[in-house]
């Protein structure tokens, strides 16, 4: 009989002596243990399986260095019983949160709930981070679209910042950090991280491309102008309106990432009559990139009213950068999220007519007609108020500016 096989009896020998002894005292591992293999099913051993195919010979090392640190603190059958008890109690899953349909993980769920039974595509964030804040509303979108199918998939996100033990298993360096877990695997290795655009097509295509489960995305209109080349130049090059036109191309990764701040952007200026926001897919519209040079993707180009040459945008590409811009170079007094500045509707060409205006009542029918002609040229729904308000004074006097502030 060869070594390891007399170890193998001694210790079974051991073993069953170890449950007799538990028995005798009353304890429950010898009922635990059959509990525990009534519940064993296919599923389990297929996953088990699986999960023992991956593993490397290191970890089979790991798990024996830890056990001999087991055994140090073993000096008496009664601390042997109380580690099997430990082993085989069975155990109460922490609770899961969810955060609208993406289920919220932690140090402490994140090994019960990503346990293998389901493919899961986790986001590893920092609430403090820019990029993350960027994609919460999208995730929130993507956790919605596969709502449906939470028994076939799962759509989660750790707060690696917080929950670091979690973030440094995962080999987490940057936020966002996107992890695919793929069915039968529960920890990193077999993970794959996500490199992909991060609008929601192209995060529910991976999904589906690697489930089989088709997302049920929800339309949401979009004040985004598209353009083409049948319509460029009618509305890129309109005489009345300003133009932010983004060049893009739809395999561009850059562009993905792009896509939601575009519709904010878009959002913000919507009820702006002489400022819009667009975009064109040069790459099949190649006549249009030819004809304006663009050699990359994104390209972000303004096209001021009436004006034949573009201004190249060169600034950050972050919403707050595009609304300033285009406050900028359109009159307007947006802000993020599409609400107005508390000095929204003034404008600083008009404000020396009005100061005229109110100063010299011999002189107003004249300032009220150079005042008109500006706001024409200047071209801004705002610039026409001035106008208007001279008007009334003309006919009701000044008394219509005291009931105007009642």
């Amino acid at each position: 009989m060869s070594f390891f096989k007399r170890v193998f009896l001694l210790l079974a020998a051991i073993n069953v002596a170890f449950l007799g002894f538990d028995y005798y005292q009353g304890g429950q591992i010898a009922f635990d243990l059959v509990e525990n293999a009534k519940q064993f099913n296919t599923d389990k051993a297929r996953h088990y399986v699986t999960q023992l195919k991956s593993t490397k010979p290191e970890d089979v090392a790991q798990h024996i260095n830890n056990a001999f640190s087991q055994l140090k603190d073993i000096n008496s059958v009664d601390d042997v019983l109380r580690l099997i008890r430990q082993k085989t109690a069975p155990s109460v899953a922490p609770s899961v949160e969810y955060d609208g349909n993406v289920v919220v993980l932690t140090d402490s769920n994140f090994k019960s709930v990503i346990d293998g039974s389901r493919p899961a595509l986790v986001e590893f964030y920092a609430p403090w981070c820019g990029h993350c804040k960027n994609l919460a509303p999208t995730y929130a979108q993507l956790g919605d679209a596969f709502a449906s199918q939470k028994d076939k998939v799962i759509i989660a996100k750790i707060d690696a910042d917080k929950h670091r033990d979690t973030g440094a298993w995962f080999g987490v360096q940057g936020f966002p950090t996107l992890k695919w877990i793929p069915q039968g695997v529960s920890g990193p290795e077999g993970a794959e991280q996500y490199k992909g655009g991060r609008d929601l097509n192209s995060l529910a295509s991976f999904i589906k491309e690697k489930t089989g489960i088709a997302p049920r995305i929800k339309t949401a209109k979009s004040d985004v102008v598209e353009l083409t080349s049948k319509n460029f130049h009618e509305i890129a090059l309109s005489p009345k309106k300003n133009v932010l036109v983004e060049f893009y191309a739809s395999w561009c990764g850059h562009c993905k990432n792009l896509a939601p701040i575009w519709e904010k952007v878009a959002s913000a200026y919507a009820n702006e009559a002489n400022c819009v926001v667009a975009k064109i897919d040069a790459d099949q519209e190649k006549d249009i990139g030819t004809e304006f040079d663009i050699s990359g993707f994104p390209t972000i180009k303004f096209f001021p009213a009436g004006a034949t040459e573009p201004i190249p945008y060169e600034g950050a590409r972050s919403e707050a950068a595009f609304i300033e811009f285009l406050n900028e170079h359109c009159g307007t007094q947006r802000v993020v999220g599409g609400g107005l500045k508390p000095i929204a509707g003034r404008i600083r060409e008009l404000d020396d007519y009005a100061l005229r205006f109110i100063k010299d009542a011999s002189t107003r029918q004249k300032v009220h007609e150079e005042a008109t002609e500006a706001a024409k040229k200047i071209g801004s729904r705002y610039a026409n108020y001035y106008a208007k308000v001279m008007e009334k004074v003309l006919a009701h006097g000044e008394d219509f500016l005291q009931t105007e502030r009642a």
